[in-house]
């Protein structure tokens, strides 16, 4: 059971909405991403276990372009024009670690 009046989720729901504030997105997203916070989830993490080039876990928002294969766009900006998805690790890779 979630407790929404924890600190934790008060918080998930600050980071959700500077995010949708500052980061475009359509409609499906934003209620993805809503669905995701509303069940507990940080912002900051995915379901998908897809991570960065350096390891790190990838927001909800940016995993989900990626596993519904369209993440390239204006709002991608944070990939660099030399990165590449690598599947069988989940990750994005600079091309230089290819």
């Amino acid at each position: 059971m979630i407790d929404k009046k924890s600190i934790e989720y008060q918080l998930n729901k600050v980071a959700l909405r500077e995010m949708e504030e500052v980061v475009p997105m359509t409609l499906s997203e934003r209620t993805a991403i809503r669905k995701w916070v509303k069940c507990g989830h940080e912002v900051e993490s995915n379901p998908w276990g897809h991570f960065d080039g350096d390891g790190l876990m990838l927001n909800y928002l940016q995993a989900y372009r990626l596993e519904y294969g369209y993440s390239s766009g204006p709002w991608d900006g944070w990939r660099g024009p030399d990165t590449y998805w690598y599947d069988s690790e989940h990750s994005l890779l600079i091309s230089d670690e290819l």
